[in-house]
Order: C-alpha cells, then structure tokens, then sequence
C-alpha cells in the first residue's frame, strides 16, 4: 500500500524536533523556534509515505498508525495555514545593498531552462536585485530558507512538480508574489494562475527587458501597500 521510504529522512526529522525540545528546555528560545520552524518545513513538504512511515515510527504505544498518521495530517494542514507566522523563524534575513544603497529585494527563479534563468538572472541583477535560482523545486525549499525571497518567478513545468500546484503550496505557506511562466496562451492559462496564487502570468518566449523589470517592481509595491494583486 505505501511505498519504501528513505529512512535517513525520518530520522533526522525526529532529531530535530527533539533537538527543539532540548533547546527550550534549556532555555535557548531563538534556537528553539528556528528548529521548530525547520521541523514544520520539513514535515509540510513530506509525501504520504514518509508520513505515514514518521507515524509508524513515532506514535504512541496505544495509538494505531492510521490515527498517528491522521495527527500528522492535521499538523501539516495548521503549519500551511500558519506559515507566516513561523517562517520568519527560520533564520534571519541577510541584507542585501543594491548600487542604489538600498536594501535590494529578492527574486528567487525556478527554472529547468538553464539559458532562461541566465537571461532572468542577468537582467534583474543589473536592476540591482538579490537573484538566486534553481532548476526544480526540491531545490527551492532550501532556498526558500537560506535566501527567503520576496518574489518569485516560476515555471509551471518543473522536472519534479506541476507548477500551478507549487505555486498554490507557495503561495500559501509564504505569502509573497509569484509570476508563473509557461507556453500556454493567456486565455487558457490566465484562470488557473490566478486561482493558483499567481500574480502575473508570462507567456514563453518573452523578453527580458526595463517593461519586465518595471512590472516585478509593481507587483512588490502593491503587496507592499495591500492593494490589489492580481493584473493581467
């Protein structure tokens, strides 16, 4: 019924969520709450068969496997809801200075095509942007910790994931804009961005240029000021 899982995953989740324990029983509070936060990332991002497999290894002597995997479920569904809450947890955001002096924001592209992601980084990193980039998006869940973006642009066909689903899962766990790129037209594709979390939709091949730069900096503005999100 549930595949093999790599057991090394389980276990490291398990000492960490102790190693949590031990932190605030110590008394290290910022210690604590990053690991914890580290442990509700990892937790939120496993399949159903390493789920099921940390319920089998960690329930309780009078709990059934199904009822500690049923928990588990219900843990990641209140740690997706709470995201931003717990996030900012993670590790302190290093500041970035763009040629302006200023603090500079950060694109995060997700991105199999390795000349577009060259193009992207190029173009927004002589706009004075932070830019980092990986190819699928197991490769993004650490950079969402190591360089806690504020904007990300992704593909929405990924080596490893459907991207409107990444970008739903994104969107909700982070709460920060996301443009989607794909080869459909706007009229087919625009609905599922949007309903997706998308803030923008780019259609391939598209031009890197000042209008692709000046768009990104309103997306952020207007998150910035609450206004509304989404435009066409």
């Amino acid at each position: 019924m549930h595949n093999p899982v790599d057991q090394s995953v389980i276990k490291y989740h398990l000492l960490q969520a102790f190693a949590a324990s031990v932190a605030e029983i110590d008394g290290d509070e910022a210690n604590s709450r990053r690991l914890r936060a580290e442990v509700k990332l990892r937790l939120i991002n496993m399949s159903d068969e390493e789920l099921w497999e940390l319920a089998r290894v960690a329930k309780p002597p009078e709990q059934t496997i199904e009822a500690s995997y049923m928990k588990f479920k219900e843990a990641v569904e209140k740690h997706k809801a709470t995201a931003s809450e717990w996030m900012k947890d993670l590790s302190p955001k290093t500041l970035v200075v763009g040629p302006d002096g200023m603090m500079a924001d950060r694109i995060l592209t997700i991105e199999s095509e390795a000349s577009l992601r060259e193009t992207l980084i190029e173009t927004f990193r002589k706009a004075g942007f932070a830019v980092a980039d990986v190819c699928d998006y197991q490769e993004a869940q650490s950079a969402m910790v190591s360089f806690s973006p504020d904007l990300i642009i992704m593909d929405t066909i990924l080596p490893d994931k459907d991207g409107f689903e990444a970008c739903t899962e994104l969107h909700t766990r982070l709460g920060i804009p996301i443009i989607l790129v794909g080869q459909e037209g706007s009229r087919k594709a625009w609905p599922r961005a949007v309903e997706s979390g998308a803030d923008f939709y780019l259609i391939k091949p598209f031009v890197c240029d000042e209008a692709l730069v000046a768009r990104v900096r309103a997306i952020l503005r207007r998150y910035r000021k609450g206004g509304d999100r989404h435009e066409k």
